[in-house]
């Protein structure tokens, strides 16, 4: 068997206590971004897309990024008061995307 060299992930998370509609545009406003604020990578790797299902749950994985040193961007929506909704991961590979791994893919949440 060959191994797979590892491959780069960038990892956006949603809240699922807001619109569906919402949840999307979301995911966009935070990957742009993230695509701001971070180095672009050789390779373009794989988007996953991850669910939460509050601001608690959001707040919470932002601090485990914190904690294990993955740079992430905290999207702040003002419109309707719905304050933070997604953040987006540097891109990153191997075992750190691990500490992520246990998160739901958002269509699996949402369906």
């Amino acid at each position: 068997m060959i191994d797979k060299p590892p491959r780069l992930a960038v990892i956006a998370v949603v809240r699922t206590d807001i619109p569906l509609a919402d949840q999307m545009v979301q995911v966009g406003h935070t990957c742009l971004a993230a695509g701001h604020c971070f180095e672009q990578p050789d390779d373009s790797g794989h988007l996953m897309v991850m669910a939460v299902p509050s601001l608690a749950a959001l707040y919470e994985v932002s601090a485990r990024c914190k904690v294990t040193g993955i740079r992430h961007v905290l999207f702040y929506e003002p419109d309707e008061g719905m304050g933070y909704t997604a953040l987006c991961t540097e891109p990153i590979m191997g075992e750190v995307r691990r500490v992520l791994r246990k998160l739901p893919l958002w269509g699996r949440w949402v369906w």
